[in-house]
């Protein structure tokens, strides 16, 4: 399964969208999200086809609020090489 992984310094809770960057009609993903007990925090990929995404990443701890917005590739899966003899 693919997917995203991070690793912070404190507890993350919050929600995630994935944003196709190639939408039609504005259609994303929204995901609560909660980092591991090490502060690691994986989100899925499970429901996103090839191309570029964007991630939007919103949080708050220590009374603080947080966000991270990153793009990301997922790439398409190449057919083998075939040769002709």
């Amino acid at each position: 399964m693919k997917k995203l992984h991070f690793n912070f310094n404190h507890p993350v809770i919050g929600h995630a969208c994935l944003v196709p960057l190639k939408s039609l009609k504005g259609i994303y993903q929204r995901i609560k999200v909660i980092s591991k007990d090490d502060y690691t925090l994986e989100i899925p990929l499970t429901n996103c086809h090839e191309g570029k995404w964007k991630l939007i990443l919103n949080w708050e701890y220590d009374g603080r609020n947080f966000s991270l917005n990153e793009e990301f590739e997922i790439p398409g899966i190449k057919p083998p090489l075939i040769s002709a003899v």
